[in-house]
């Protein structure tokens, strides 16, 4: 059974196995630097950076954005040792069934094996691709990083809305 237990102090003793993690999960230009994220963990109550626990054992990390009108799915990552436990999906059956309303997130286009697997992961899970003009903003700078796709669970004429309050929100203001 999983469990996600909201980190809210940067002093949390299972937060520096979680940065690791996220550090070993994402490449630099997809995520945060530490001092940031454990700054945005105290002060941001929009950001939930959630510790994944199953059966009692920290097994992953998932951070997502309630944004009011929708939800921002940032960063997912399961430890490799419980990798292939179908963690990610009872994590994404949790979000389903207690985030109502919209969820968006980024994925990287199709262009191997691994990225269409990703896609096709999401689409089984009830997601959809919506737009793939999305240009990802840099965590650090105002530069763009690269064309990813935004998928969600659902279509919304005020797309275009949402994800400039993600690249405001997410990107720009919390760095």
């Amino acid at each position: 059974m999983v469990n996600l237990i909201r980190i809210t102090e940067p002093t949390d003793i299972r937060l520096q196995k979680l940065l690791s993690l996220y550090e070993e999960a994402f490449p630099e230009e997809e995520r945060r630097n530490a001092k940031q994220l454990k700054r945005l963990i105290s002060e941001k109550p929009e950001m939930y950076f959630n510790a994944i626990e199953t059966n009692g054992v920290l097994s992953g990390l998932f951070i997502y954005w309630d944004m009011r009108d929708f939800y921002y799915l940032e960063h997912l990552a399961v430890f490799t040792p419980m990798r292939n436990l179908k963690i990610g999906q009872q994590v994404l059956d949790y979000i389903a069934e207690h985030l109502d309303g919209m969820r968006l997130l980024e994925v990287e286009p199709t262009t191997d094996e691994m990225t269409t697997r990703r896609v096709n992961y999401y689409r089984r899970n009830g997601y959809e691709i919506l737009d793939k003009t999305y240009m990802q903003p840099s965590y650090d700078e105002d530069i763009e990083v690269g064309n990813l796709w935004i998928m969600g669970n659902r279509k919304s004429g005020r797309l275009q809305e949402f994800i400039e309050r993600i690249k405001q929100v997410v990107y720009r203001e919390n760095r």
